[in-house]
């Protein structure tokens, strides 16, 4: 740290460490919100990737870790500002609380350096998913994960060589002699907070061109420019913090007061960024909030069907000599309903099997005994075609087979 010279000193009021001036609860609120926001949002990942799609890769376990290093440095930070000094003037602390504060900076820089890496390299890694085999796109996402490791390690590198001793960056008591055994901070400090800001640009940039070109629904387009959005908060976030960074390393001599807006926006960055992280993956558990509404929605319309007086109780497959057929049982009279008369194909399987098979699956049903005309549903784009008695439709009528 920059010790604070002659002239600047003597402007100091007398220290006060029995009731000095203090920041308030403002850091410890948000660091109160924004972790356990970063934790929910992790939690549904995992319960998303876990339990609904049945698989978990890197991305996944690498985005825990981030979790887990994010929570340090939000516990440290809140110890940081209550308890060691980082809220209060520089002249209110004492030897004591100087040093604690010193060793409590060096360690959040090192689970900062962690966790920003890693959340990166887990989103990185989730794009290589996506990226075709021998893509530029591909190559490029490679090439951004090097730059991040080699940024993080060079970082981290160089936070525990700083000074020799590594004591000397927190020893209140030498710091008379600071500038002969320590290499000036701003430097580190300053190179780690840049290249933080440009790999936080790259991997919000990376996949642009990607879904710019692709052809994808409106709605579809909306939730990606929102997510997008909120990914590029987090690289302003990284350039509040720099421009922070630079202040409290160059432009005042009360870097525990100023630091708090560090601490503050490193909070911001690194749990924004692990949220960010984990909403891709929410719409495996959209779809199947759908799905249940659809099977619900299906379940409904079957129930008030058999209600009536020619209502629908239950649907069975049988064979027609070499040709398939859905028919319905007659709540009254237990028989075939006639296909001319309207058959509907089981809504409700039909919506069970979607849900259960991600809506891969594709299935055609045919009508009549003649084999003359039939419906066609496509899992894929949802369920098409089923036909209803009294002239009202539920989905489209494809014809198969033409009738003569």
């Amino acid at each position: 740290m920059r010790i604070p010279p002659p002239q600047v000193q003597a402007q100091w009021p007398e220290a006060n460490y029995e009731n000095p001036q203090r920041r308030g609860p403002a850091i410890l609120i948000l660091e109160l919100v924004m972790l356990p926001l970063s934790l929910l949002f992790v939690a549904l990942r995992l319960y998303v990737r876990g339990r609904l799609v049945g698989k978990t890769g890197w991305d996944d376990w690498l985005m825990i870790v981030a979790t887990i290093f994010g929570t340090a440095v939000s516990i440290l930070v809140i110890l940081a500002s209550t308890l060691y000094g980082w809220d209060k003037h520089l002249y209110d602390l004492s030897l004591v609380q100087l040093s604690q504060g010193r060793q409590i900076s060096m360690s959040i820089q090192a689970v900062f350096i962690f966790s920003s890496s890693l959340a990166k390299v887990s989103i990185l890694i989730s794009y290589l998913a996506l990226a075709p085999l021998d893509s530029w796109f591909r190559r490029l996402t490679k090439y951004a994960m090097a730059f991040i490791i080699l940024v993080s390690t060079g970082s981290f590198i160089l936070l525990f060589t700083q000074c020799h001793p590594l004591a000397s960056y927190w020893d209140a008591a030498g710091l008379p002699s600071y500038d002969s055994r320590c290499i000036p901070e701003g430097f580190p400090l300053m190179t780690q907070a840049i290249l933080t800001v440009v790999a936080d640009f790259i991997v919000w940039a990376l996949p642009l061109p990607t879904f710019y070109r692709a052809r994808i629904p409106m709605h579809q387009r909306v939730i990606i420019i929102g997510l997008f959005s909120a990914g590029l908060f987090v690289v302003f976030a990284a350039c509040i913090r720099t421009y922070w960074v630079h202040y409290v390393v160059w432009e005042t001599w009360d870097p525990t007061w100023e630091g708090i807006h560090i601490w503050a926006w490193t909070a911001v960055e690194i749990h924004l960024g692990i949220m960010c992280g984990c909403v891709p993956y929410f719409k495996s558990l959209f779809n199947r909030k759908a799905n249940k509404k659809g099977s619900s929605a299906a379940k409904s319309w079957s129930g008030s069907r058999a209600g009536g007086g020619g209502g629908v109780k239950g649907a069975s497959r049988v064979e027609v000599g070499v040709k398939k057929c859905v028919s319905f049982t007659s709540e009254r009279s237990q028989e075939p309903l006639s296909p001319t008369r309207g058959a509907v194909v089981d809504g409700v399987e039909e919506m069970e099997l979607q849900e259960k098979r991600m809506n891969t699956f594709t299935t055609n049903a045919q009508y009549g005994h003649d084999g003359k005309w039939g419906f066609e549903f496509d899992g894929a784009r949802g369920m098409h075609g089923t036909s209803v008695s009294g002239g009202s439709t539920f989905g489209n009528r494809v014809e198969i087979w033409p009738g003569r």
